[in-house]
């Protein structure tokens, strides 16, 4: 496990430094506007895309192919790509954390634990994201699935604002939706969908031939 860890990890470092300096950039020109709230959201974005981007160097270097002559099971290869995406989400959590800490230096009327705890919910949402992804991408390919991000975006973003101005339509406030319940239906959702996820992915890999 440790071995395809550092694979994936090798194999995106190439990808880390431009990453590294498009968040400086990001960083800096929302700053610039004030635009603290969207950063969270970008920087979470940012790094949990890199799981996508080591199933395109995959791909590239025919990696299933080789991997299916390996002594290791494909329910341990499924695997190791789970505990990169969820190291990728800690990574996302920390550099939220940092980005908290700046946002309420700069405003000293903002809650430090309160932005610290929406940059943990909105890492959560990112790999929520990509748990929906990887059995596409196991299915169709990395290439093949790229359209399918953005329309898996679209989909819960869409989600998101037709139920509230569903609630709006309807009369019914939002005051119930106390941070308590946000970040239990987050960790919910969180919870549930790496089930699925993860076994219609050993499902999809175990099926599969190379």
């Amino acid at each position: 496990m440790k071995g395809l860890l550092l694979k994936d990890l090798f194999v995106v470092s190439e990808f880390v430094r431009v990453l590294t300096l498009m968040a400086i950039v990001f960083i800096a020109s929302m700053m610039a506007i004030d635009g603290f709230s969207v950063i969270g959201a970008m920087i979470s974005l940012l790094v949990v895309s890199l799981v996508i981007s080591s199933f395109s160097y995959d791909d590239l270097a025919h990696w299933d192919s080789f991997a299916a002559t390996l002594p290791v099971s494909r329910r341990k290869l499924v695997a190791s790509k789970y505990l990169f995406l969820l190291l990728l989400g800690v990574l996302a959590v920390v550099f939220n954390g940092l980005v908290s800490v700046l946002f309420a230096a700069l405003q000293p009327g903002v809650s430090l634990a309160e932005q610290f705890v929406t940059g943990i919910l909105i890492s959560m949402a990112a790999c929520i994201i990509d748990f929906v992804l990887i059995p596409l991408i196991y299915k169709y390919g990395a290439e093949k699935s790229r359209m399918m991000m953005m329309m898996v975006i679209v989909i819960i973003f869409g989600i998101t604002y037709g139920g509230a101005a569903l609630l709006k339509m309807l009369n019914i406030g939002t005051d119930w939706i106390t941070l308590p319940i946000l970040i239990g239906g987050i960790a919910a959702a969180f919870l549930a969908s790496l089930l699925i996820s993860w076994i219609c992915s050993v499902k999809i890999v175990e099926k599969k031939e190379y």
